[in-house]
This record gives C-alpha cells, structure tokens and sequence, in this order.
C-alpha cells in the first residue's frame, strides 16, 4: 500500500475535560489544594494543553494539569449569567430504512444554567427546529469549573 504525501488530512475539533491542581490561598490566609475541572475544544491533547495553560496562566501562576480526556459531548450552551454546568443526555429514536429496525442514539451536552428549569428551557430552544422527538434522559450537575468556547477562532 502506498501512501499519497500530498493528502491532506484535517484535523477536528473535539471537546476535552482538563483537570488541574493548584495550592489556592482562602480568605482566612490558610492554603489548600484544589482541583478544578475545565472544558474546551482542541484539536489534540498537546493542544488542549497549551489552551488551558494560555487561559489560567493569568489567574492561576503555578498549576499542574492532572488529567487531559476527549469528551464526548456534541455541544455546549452558555449563559454567563448563571453559575453551574449540567451534562444533559437526549435520545432520539430512529428507524434504519432498510432493515425497519429502531434505532436509539444518544447525544450529550453540557449546559449552564442555575436550576433544572434553566436546563430544560435551554434543551427545548437547541431542539427547537429539529423533526425528531426526543426524551432527556439525564440532567446531571457536573464539577466543571468553566468552559472556555472558540478560543481557537
């Protein structure tokens, strides 16, 4: 098999969850380490790596990235003015044409919001022109920290 040396093959963006630790000074002076979880979009691990250290440099001097994961997630919905992150898992059912079989697919999102309502709201407005129905399955809080969106742009 040869291989041609003038294909080109693009690389994708995907979403990575990055944990990092740091020793963090608290209000009454006492130090503490900490771990925090981000997410972001990258195109590899090295990538996400240096964005993450690009974003924190500023606020946090001396940190240390714990773990680097590709996270299976299709999009992120983000209102800056609320507080927590929710992972929100939909299903969608779809028939092959060929064999009439039901299909079940799963699509997950991370969504900011303060309140369930918040979420499901937030669901109903990404879905809002799709054909297909759908069952939110989970709405979970998650640990994460912030998201950092387009910072590649």
């Amino acid at each position: 098999m040869q291989v041609d040396p003038f294909k080109i093959t693009t690389m994708e963006l995907q979403f990575f969850n990055i944990k990092v630790k740091y020793l963090k000074q608290l209000e009454d002076q006492s130090i503490k380490k900490v771990s925090e979880l981000y997410v972001l979009k990258a195109y590899s691990f090295t990538d996400a790596e240096a964005q993450i250290t690009r974003e924190l440099e500023s606020t946090i001097p001396e940190f240390n990235i714990t773990a680097c994961n590709p996270f299976n997630i299709q999009d992120v919905r983000l209102d800056e003015s609320k507080d927590n992150f929710f992972k929100v898992k939909i299903a969608y059912e779809d028939t092959d044409i060929e064999t009439g079989k039901i299909k079940k697919i799963i699509e997950n999102y991370i969504i900011q919001g303060n309140e369930i309502w918040d979420i499901t709201n937030s669901v109903s407005q990404l879905l809002s022109g799709s054909i297909m129905d759908y069952t939110i399955e989970n709405i979970q809080l998650t640990k994460i920290k912030d998201v950092f969106y387009n910072i590649n742009k």
